[in-house]
Parts: C-alpha cells; structure tokens; sequence
C-alpha cells in the first residue's frame, strides 16, 4: 500500500509539473517571438542598375537593445567581372542598433506599405521589409505610389538607410573594395526649391522637383505659365533637307504650325504628329509623330545654342523584337 501511494504521488507531481509548463513554460518557447510591435529584423535593398551602377542589399536578424547582425551583399559597378561584390555578416553595436531604429521610427511606415503600387518601376529600385519575430510589420514596395512632396518624404528615408548601411561597410575591415560615396541628403537638392534660368533670351521658372539630378538644371521642366514652348522659342515654320549632312535619305521637309502640330515628309513619305507638351531645359526638343499606326517619340537636336536655324530630326525604332522602321535621321535648314 505505501508503494502504490508513492507511484500516485510522483503521478501528481509529474501532471502537476506539465500543467505548469503548459500554463507558464511556453512563453519563452519560441525564439522568434517578440513583443507586439517590436522589431527584432530588418531587409533592406537598394539597386542602382542604371548609370552609375551599385547595389545593396542588408538583412538585419535578431535584434535587440544591446546588438545585431546583419548579412550584407554590396556591389559597386556592373553586376560583371568590371564590378566589385562581397557578401558577409557585420556585428551592429548598441548604439547602431538605436540608430537604425531611430531612422525606421522617423516614417509612418503603415502608411507607406499601405500605398498603392504604381504598377512602374524604375532606377533605382528601393524596398524595405521590417520583421517582427516571425511577423511582416511593414513592407514598402519598390514600385509603391509614394504621395508628391518636396523632396520626397521616401528618398531622404531611402537615404538616410542607404548611408547608414555604406557607413557600416565603410568601417568594416575588408570591404573597401564596395564602399562607394553616400547619398546626397534630398533635402539639400536645390531642384526642389524655386530656380530661374535664362533660356531663349528669357528667364524661365524651372518645375520644382524636376532636373534633380543636375546641378544646372538640365532636364528640368520649363514653366511657359501656359504660353506654347514652340512659339516663344522660334520651333514654327518650314525646314529643309540639308543634304551634304544627312546620309541614306535623299529628300524631306518638316512644318511646324502654330498650333504645335507637325508634318514630316521624308522621301515622299508623309508623317503627321505633333510637339512635346514638356519643355525640358538644356535638352533636345521633343514630339510624337505616327509611324505605322504607332506613336514614336522625336528628338529635335538644336545644332545651334538657342536656335532652331539649324537642327538635326531623330526618331528610331525600338530594339528588337519591338516596333520596327526605317531610322529617320535628318538635318535641317530653315527655310
């Protein structure tokens, strides 16, 4: 009888013992769990693929107060034997950790992973993933239809991280091969604020936000304030083939109306199309002419600064396999 009240007795203990772990033990059972809202990883990506080329892609695990470690692949130059890559991991301290959350707790990112995407991507491409425990908080899209501010709110937080992360590389023995320079702060661009030129003899207003990417403005888009760019700039009236310059092409004609409409003849060949309706500063002219059914974009090189006297008329076909035509490359004399 003593026997057997033993054997019931460590039973209890035993059912007592697994009810307290079921009850206490499993809050500390998975790793990956986190508090609510807390962020414990980070993967970020940034891809330069056109121009000046770069790339960076960082995956910040387990994160905590007190560190971090983050898997890093960093390239600079094309992804060939002319570039430079490397990949692998670099220990964040505490006061790095910090930063980073700093950066992340400056943006409303709900907001930014509840935006629509545009359905268009373009270089560079940009995305931001931020984890908890096992849990997706925020994911920003690379192609995500960001609202219009100036500068834009989500180019200084693709800097600031970009910078944090080269900064991180910079610091690191063996990676100086991949350090490139970091990114200029959007909030120090000048084509985000009111700018004039003198264009054509006038001064112009330059749209804020546009030509950022030169510091003279080029590409930006004039503002006429409703007047026709072709019409103050001298683009009306008839042009004629000069033949000592244009190869392959025997004859061909260009009018330009006041209503910024265009008749190209090339080779007894009629093309009607029409000007741009953007004017960019410092940069070729622009119009759409139909070919076959299809609209192609037109280049209007000015052969001479600030005049239409003598300009050079382009419009290509597409590479292969898209729309196909006989290239248009003539110079022109006004008549």
């Amino acid at each position: 009888m003593m026997k057997m009240n033993k054997i019931i007795k460590q039973i209890s203990v035993l059912l007592m013992g697994g009810a307290i772990l079921f009850l206490f033990g499993c809050t500390g059972g998975n790793k990956n769990e986190a508090a609510d809202g807390e962020i414990t990883g980070v993967h970020f990506t940034y891809d330069q693929f056109s121009g000046d080329q770069y790339y960076l892609d960082a995956n910040v695990k387990k994160i905590k107060a007190n560190g971090a470690k983050a898997e890093i692949t960093k390239r600079v130059g094309p992804n060939n034997y002319t570039g430079f890559k490397k990949e692998g991991k670099i220990q964040l301290d505490e006061n790095e950790v910090k930063e980073l959350l700093d950066i992340l707790g400056r943006y409303d990112l709900e907001a930014f992973t509840n935006y629509q995407d545009s359905g268009v991507g373009y270089s560079p491409t940009r995305t931001l993933i931020v984890f908890s425990g096992d849990n997706i908080l925020y994911d920003v899209a690379f192609n995500t239809d960001f609202p219009k501010t100036l500068p834009p709110e989500e180019d200084i937080m693709y800097a600031e991280l970009y910078n944090f992360f080269n900064d991180l590389i910079a610091a690191e023995p063996g990676w100086e091969e991949v350090v490139n320079d970091n990114l200029p702060d959007p909030r120090d661009n000048p084509a985000y604020g009111e700018r004039t030129v003198t264009w054509f003899g006038n001064e112009v207003r330059l749209v804020p936000g546009t030509g950022t990417y030169y510091e003279d403005g080029s590409l930006a888009d004039i503002d006429y304030e409703g007047k026709d760019w072709w019409i103050v700039e001298g683009f009306v009236g008839e042009w004629v083939i000069d033949t000592e310059n244009t190869d392959y092409i025997s004859d061909a004609t260009l009018i330009v109306n006041e209503d910024g409409t265009i008749l190209l003849t090339v080779d007894g060949t009629q093309y009607d199309g029409k000007t741009s309706e953007v004017r960019r500063y410092n940069a070729s002219a622009g119009a759409v002419i139909n070919i076959g059914g299809y609209k192609r974009g037109a280049d209007i090189v000015l052969l001479q600064q600030e005049s239409y006297d003598e300009i050079r008329f382009m419009c290509m076909p597409d590479p292969v396999p898209g729309v196909q035509f006989d290239p248009i490359d003539v110079y022109f004399n006004k008549k």
